[in-house]
């Protein structure tokens, strides 16, 4: 899956702005408990949470594994992609795209425990896309917030430019020019 550049710097806003869209309580019930409970109970060893996925990407890239992790949220327009978040990190998500066995991702899927079988892949963020995505938000960054558009506009802004910042904190530390980005290309629902 090849993206150009523009295309790179929408998947990443899109991503920011998902996720700020998401915020819910996500409330358990009785019988989401019960599935979490016996998700987790089937968890085949070599399972990986996304963050073990994160930082050992270079390692896995373009290798089948196995995933788990809680169903953030899924892609209400197709049902083609979902994030997934490790139970005891919820500071990161791996995005997972239908594929293989997996024709969409149903949104009952929503903060359920999810096992899937797929392909580490990585899209390369150029250092030229991260700099126009800081430059675009500095230049949308409102001076008046006297607004709640304003200020919900202001919170995107400062969230990009949060994640530049760390993108650039991490080429700086690898010697890079280029962020990477893993995700999975799903193959089969395990559970």
């Amino acid at each position: 899956m090849k993206l150009n550049k523009r295309t790179v710097a929408a998947f990443l806003i899109c991503g920011v702005m998902a996720m700020s869209a998401c915020s819910g309580n996500g409330g358990k019930s009785a019988a989401e408990q019960n599935v979490n409970q016996k998700a987790t109970q089937n968890v085949p060893e070599e399972a990986m949470t996304p963050r073990r996925i994160v930082n050992d990407g270079e390692a896995l890239l373009d290798k089948e594994i196995v995933v788990m992790g809680k169903v953030k949220h899924v892609c209400m327009r197709s049902g083609k992609k979902c994030f997934l978040q490790a139970e005891d990190d919820t500071t990161l998500t791996m995005q997972v795209f239908a594929g293989g066995e997996i024709d969409t991702f149903p949104r009952e899927l929503m903060y359920k425990q999810l096992l899937v079988k797929g392909v580490v892949k990585v899209n390369k963020i150029s250092k030229e896309s991260i700099l126009k995505s800081e430059q675009n938000a500095l230049e949308k960054m409102p001076t008046d917030t006297s607004t709640q558009e304003n200020c919900m506009i202001m919170e995107r802004c400062h969230s990009v430019m949060n994640q530049t910042a760390q993108m650039k904190a991490y080429m700086e530390k690898h010697n890079t020019d280029y962020y990477p980005v893993y995700y999975i290309e799903g193959r089969k629902f395990l559970n």
